[in-house]
Protein backbone atom coordinates (compact mmCIF):
# COMPACT_ATOMS: atom_id res chain seq x y z
CA UNK A 1 0.00 0.00 0.00
CA UNK A 2 2.98 2.00 0.37
CA UNK A 3 4.75 1.40 -2.20
CA UNK A 4 7.64 -0.70 -1.00
CA UNK A 5 9.47 -3.35 -2.50
CA UNK A 6 9.58 -6.99 -1.82
CA UNK A 7 12.15 -6.66 1.05
CA UNK A 8 8.85 -4.67 2.77
CA UNK A 9 7.13 -7.36 3.78
CA UNK A 10 9.81 -9.35 5.55
CA UNK A 11 10.19 -8.61 9.29
CA UNK A 12 12.60 -9.77 12.08
CA UNK A 13 14.10 -13.41 11.02
CA UNK A 14 14.23 -16.27 14.06
CA UNK A 15 17.35 -14.89 14.86
CA UNK A 16 18.67 -11.65 14.03
CA UNK A 17 19.44 -8.29 15.80
CA UNK A 18 20.15 -10.78 18.69
CA UNK A 19 17.31 -11.22 19.08
CA UNK A 20 15.74 -15.15 19.28
CA UNK A 21 11.73 -15.22 18.67
CA UNK A 22 11.80 -19.65 18.35
CA UNK A 23 7.97 -19.43 18.12
CA UNK A 24 8.16 -18.52 14.42
CA UNK A 25 9.33 -22.15 13.50
CA UNK A 26 6.11 -23.11 14.20
CA UNK A 27 2.60 -23.52 12.46
CA UNK A 28 -0.14 -21.15 14.24
CA UNK A 29 -1.72 -24.13 15.34
CA UNK A 30 1.22 -25.64 16.84
CA UNK A 31 1.55 -22.31 18.64
CA UNK A 32 -2.29 -22.27 20.17
CA UNK A 33 -1.81 -25.69 21.34
CA UNK A 34 1.32 -25.22 23.29
CA UNK A 35 -0.19 -21.93 25.25
CA UNK A 36 -3.19 -24.11 26.56
CA UNK A 37 -0.84 -26.59 27.08
CA UNK A 38 1.04 -24.06 29.25
CA UNK A 39 -1.83 -22.32 30.70
CA UNK A 40 0.63 -18.92 30.13
CA UNK A 41 -1.28 -15.61 30.42
CA UNK A 42 -1.70 -13.60 27.10
CA UNK A 43 -1.44 -10.12 27.04
CA UNK A 44 -3.24 -7.86 25.21
CA UNK A 45 -2.32 -4.56 24.04
CA UNK A 46 -5.40 -2.47 24.20
CA UNK A 47 -4.87 -0.42 20.90
CA UNK A 48 -5.02 -3.90 18.83
CA UNK A 49 -8.69 -3.02 19.16
CA UNK A 50 -8.94 0.61 17.82
CA UNK A 51 -9.91 0.95 14.00
CA UNK A 52 -7.98 4.11 14.41
CA UNK A 53 -4.52 2.03 13.47
CA UNK A 54 -4.17 0.79 9.50
CA UNK A 55 -2.95 -2.13 11.18
CA UNK A 56 -5.95 -2.48 12.60
CA UNK A 57 -8.03 -1.68 9.84
CA UNK A 58 -5.97 -4.65 7.69
CA UNK A 59 -6.14 -7.09 10.19
CA UNK A 60 -10.12 -6.59 10.67
CA UNK A 61 -11.57 -5.51 7.28
CA UNK A 62 -8.80 -6.90 4.78
CA UNK A 63 -7.38 -9.81 6.02
CA UNK A 64 -10.85 -11.75 6.66
CA UNK A 65 -11.77 -11.36 2.64
CA UNK A 66 -8.06 -12.61 1.93
CA UNK A 67 -8.61 -15.53 4.12
CA UNK A 68 -11.96 -16.49 2.76
CA UNK A 69 -9.99 -16.38 -0.69
CA UNK A 70 -7.92 -19.28 0.40
CA UNK A 71 -4.84 -17.64 1.36
CA UNK A 72 -2.13 -19.46 3.27
CA UNK A 73 -0.46 -16.84 5.91
CA UNK A 74 2.44 -19.87 7.05
CA UNK A 75 2.58 -19.90 2.98
CA UNK A 76 2.67 -16.52 2.37
CA UNK A 77 5.51 -15.83 5.57
CA UNK A 78 7.80 -18.78 4.15
CA UNK A 79 7.93 -17.51 0.92
CA UNK A 80 9.26 -13.84 2.33
CA UNK A 81 11.47 -15.40 4.56
CA UNK A 82 14.63 -17.65 5.01
CA UNK A 83 14.02 -20.44 7.52
CA UNK A 84 17.01 -22.44 6.51
CA UNK A 85 18.05 -24.83 9.23
CA UNK A 86 20.91 -23.25 11.77
CA UNK A 87 24.27 -24.37 10.79
CA UNK A 88 26.60 -26.36 12.13
CA UNK A 89 28.94 -26.05 15.26
CA UNK A 90 32.87 -25.92 14.60
CA UNK A 91 34.81 -27.85 17.55
CA UNK A 92 35.05 -24.74 19.65
CA UNK A 93 31.03 -25.11 19.69
CA UNK A 94 31.37 -21.65 17.79
CA UNK A 95 29.02 -21.33 14.38
CA UNK A 96 30.92 -22.36 11.13
CA UNK A 97 30.81 -19.88 8.16
CA UNK A 98 30.01 -20.78 4.89
CA UNK A 99 33.45 -20.65 2.63
CA UNK A 100 31.94 -19.18 -0.10
CA UNK A 101 28.96 -17.65 -1.76
CA UNK A 102 27.76 -18.07 -5.44
CA UNK A 103 25.21 -15.19 -6.69
CA UNK A 104 23.56 -16.18 -10.11
CA UNK A 105 24.38 -13.43 -12.12
CA UNK A 106 21.20 -13.49 -14.22
CA UNK A 107 19.46 -12.21 -11.41
CA UNK A 108 22.45 -9.47 -10.63
CA UNK A 109 22.26 -8.63 -14.53
CA UNK A 110 18.08 -7.47 -14.67
CA UNK A 111 17.83 -6.46 -10.78
CA UNK A 112 18.48 -2.64 -10.13
CA UNK A 113 20.98 -1.37 -8.39
CA UNK A 114 19.38 -1.28 -4.75
CA UNK A 115 18.00 -4.94 -5.46
CA UNK A 116 21.55 -6.13 -6.20
CA UNK A 117 22.78 -4.39 -3.71
CA UNK A 118 20.40 -6.06 -1.33
CA UNK A 119 21.28 -9.53 -2.56
CA UNK A 120 24.70 -9.01 -2.26
CA UNK A 121 25.00 -7.71 0.81
CA UNK A 122 22.73 -10.47 2.19
CA UNK A 123 25.52 -13.16 1.14
CA UNK A 124 27.93 -10.79 2.30
CA UNK A 125 26.82 -11.25 5.78
CA UNK A 126 25.83 -14.58 5.25
CA UNK A 127 30.21 -15.26 5.27
CA UNK A 128 30.13 -13.18 8.07
CA UNK A 129 31.47 -9.87 5.73
CA UNK A 130 30.57 -6.55 5.74
CA UNK A 131 28.05 -4.52 2.92
CA UNK A 132 29.60 -3.46 0.04
CA UNK A 133 30.33 0.79 -0.15
CA UNK A 134 28.65 2.58 -3.24
CA UNK A 135 32.22 2.95 -5.04
CA UNK A 136 32.43 -0.63 -5.33
CA UNK A 137 29.15 -2.00 -5.95
CA UNK A 138 29.40 0.14 -9.48
CA UNK A 139 32.25 -1.08 -9.70
CA UNK A 140 31.28 -4.47 -9.35
CA UNK A 141 27.93 -3.75 -11.62
CA UNK A 142 29.46 -2.09 -14.51
CA UNK A 143 31.84 -5.51 -14.97
CA UNK A 144 29.04 -7.80 -14.69
CA UNK A 145 27.06 -5.67 -17.62
CA UNK A 146 30.13 -5.81 -19.66
CA UNK A 147 30.16 -9.58 -19.50
CA UNK A 148 33.70 -9.75 -19.36
CA UNK A 149 35.93 -12.60 -16.83
CA UNK A 150 36.86 -10.35 -14.12
CA UNK A 151 38.69 -10.80 -10.61
CA UNK A 152 37.80 -7.82 -7.80
CA UNK A 153 39.17 -7.56 -4.77
CA UNK A 154 38.30 -5.43 -1.69
CA UNK A 155 39.82 -5.79 2.35
CA UNK A 156 37.77 -8.83 2.71
CA UNK A 157 37.44 -10.79 -0.61
CA UNK A 158 37.31 -11.38 -3.92
CA UNK A 159 34.70 -11.27 -6.37
CA UNK A 160 35.25 -13.81 -9.36
CA UNK A 161 33.25 -14.73 -12.65
CA UNK A 162 34.42 -16.19 -16.16
CA UNK A 163 32.61 -15.31 -18.97
CA UNK A 164 30.08 -17.85 -18.32
CA UNK A 165 29.78 -18.30 -14.67
CA UNK A 166 27.80 -17.17 -11.41
CA UNK A 167 29.36 -14.48 -9.23
CA UNK A 168 31.55 -16.36 -6.87
CA UNK A 169 32.20 -14.58 -3.75
CA UNK A 170 35.39 -15.82 -1.52
CA UNK A 171 36.21 -14.30 1.91
CA UNK A 172 40.01 -13.51 2.48
CA UNK A 173 39.64 -15.73 5.17
CA UNK A 174 39.01 -19.21 3.83
CA UNK A 175 41.08 -21.92 4.18
CA UNK A 176 41.73 -22.30 0.08
CA UNK A 177 43.42 -19.04 0.20
CA UNK A 178 45.77 -20.33 2.61
CA UNK A 179 49.09 -22.43 1.62
CA UNK A 180 49.11 -25.81 1.58
CA UNK A 181 50.86 -27.78 4.55
CA UNK A 182 53.23 -30.76 3.75
CA UNK A 183 54.17 -33.73 5.64
CA UNK A 184 57.27 -34.49 4.13
CA UNK A 185 58.12 -37.64 6.32
CA UNK A 186 54.42 -39.35 5.61
CA UNK A 187 54.04 -38.02 2.27
CA UNK A 188 50.65 -36.05 3.59
CA UNK A 189 49.28 -32.88 2.11
CA UNK A 190 46.92 -30.86 3.67
CA UNK A 191 45.06 -27.90 2.14
CA UNK A 192 41.12 -26.74 2.26
CA UNK A 193 40.64 -29.29 5.21
CA UNK A 194 41.16 -31.74 3.37
CA UNK A 195 44.65 -34.44 3.97
CA UNK A 196 46.26 -36.33 0.47
CA UNK A 197 48.69 -38.84 0.99
CA UNK A 198 50.80 -38.41 -2.51
CA UNK A 199 53.89 -40.41 -3.92
CA UNK A 200 56.86 -40.52 -2.63
CA UNK A 201 58.74 -39.30 -5.55
CA UNK A 202 56.26 -36.48 -5.90
CA UNK A 203 56.90 -32.59 -4.39
CA UNK A 204 53.85 -30.44 -4.14
CA UNK A 205 53.66 -26.83 -5.34
CA UNK A 206 51.17 -24.03 -6.06
CA UNK A 207 50.25 -21.58 -8.64
CA UNK A 208 50.23 -23.64 -11.43
CA UNK A 209 50.58 -20.42 -14.13
CA UNK A 210 53.31 -21.44 -16.66
CA UNK A 211 52.98 -24.78 -16.05
CA UNK A 212 52.02 -27.63 -18.17
CA UNK A 213 50.85 -31.30 -18.16
CA UNK A 214 50.65 -33.90 -20.39
CA UNK A 215 47.42 -34.84 -21.35
CA UNK A 216 46.16 -37.11 -24.38
CA UNK A 217 49.77 -37.54 -25.88
CA UNK A 218 49.66 -33.02 -25.52
CA UNK A 219 51.39 -30.86 -23.43
CA UNK A 220 48.69 -28.51 -22.13
CA UNK A 221 48.68 -25.43 -19.80
CA UNK A 222 47.38 -25.94 -16.72
CA UNK A 223 46.32 -22.52 -15.77
CA UNK A 224 44.36 -23.04 -19.51
CA UNK A 225 42.31 -26.19 -17.93
CA UNK A 226 41.73 -24.52 -14.44
CA UNK A 227 40.39 -21.80 -16.73
CA UNK A 228 38.00 -23.94 -18.49
CA UNK A 229 36.55 -25.72 -15.41
CA UNK A 230 36.03 -22.31 -14.39
CA UNK A 231 38.43 -22.47 -10.87
CA UNK A 232 38.14 -19.19 -9.66
CA UNK A 233 41.56 -17.55 -10.18
CA UNK A 234 42.04 -16.56 -6.41
CA UNK A 235 41.80 -20.78 -6.12
CA UNK A 236 43.98 -21.56 -9.11
CA UNK A 237 47.11 -19.54 -7.47
CA UNK A 238 46.91 -21.74 -4.19
CA UNK A 239 45.79 -25.01 -5.60
CA UNK A 240 48.15 -27.73 -4.98
CA UNK A 241 50.10 -29.24 -8.12
CA UNK A 242 52.21 -32.64 -7.75
CA UNK A 243 55.05 -32.26 -9.93
CA UNK A 244 58.21 -35.05 -10.64
CA UNK A 245 61.68 -34.66 -11.51
CA UNK A 246 60.58 -31.15 -12.30
CA UNK A 247 57.49 -31.59 -14.64
CA UNK A 248 53.79 -31.18 -13.50
CA UNK A 249 52.02 -34.89 -12.98
CA UNK A 250 48.36 -34.17 -11.36
CA UNK A 251 46.68 -30.65 -10.50
CA UNK A 252 44.34 -31.40 -6.85
CA UNK A 253 41.12 -30.25 -8.14
CA UNK A 254 39.43 -32.65 -5.50
CA UNK A 255 41.11 -31.10 -2.53
CA UNK A 256 39.03 -27.51 -4.09
CA UNK A 257 35.65 -29.60 -4.88
CA UNK A 258 35.49 -32.99 -4.13
CA UNK A 259 33.07 -33.29 -6.89
CA UNK A 260 35.46 -33.08 -9.00
CA UNK A 261 38.62 -35.39 -10.28
CA UNK A 262 42.16 -34.82 -10.44
CA UNK A 263 43.62 -33.30 -13.56
CA UNK A 264 46.58 -36.45 -14.09
CA UNK A 265 49.02 -37.03 -16.49
CA UNK A 266 49.65 -39.83 -18.71
CA UNK A 267 52.19 -41.45 -16.91
CA UNK A 268 51.10 -40.60 -13.62
CA UNK A 269 48.26 -43.62 -14.05
CA UNK A 270 51.27 -46.49 -13.35
CA UNK A 271 52.16 -45.13 -10.11
CA UNK A 272 51.26 -47.05 -7.41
Amino acid sequence: MRGGGWNSLKTLGIFENNRLRPLLLFSEEDRKVALQLSDWPIFEDESNASDKYLRNRIRSEVLPILLREGIDPEKVYRNFHDLEAPRLLAKDGKEEAPELQIVSRRILEKESVTVCKQILDLHLKSLELHPLNSAFLNDLLNKLDSKVSFSLENREAWFWKSVSSDLYILPKKANYLSNFQFDAEKSFLRWNGKTKRIPKDCLPSEDGDGERILLGGIHRDVSEILREKEIPLPVRKMLPILKREGKTVLVCLRMWDSCLDDIRSDDFQQDH
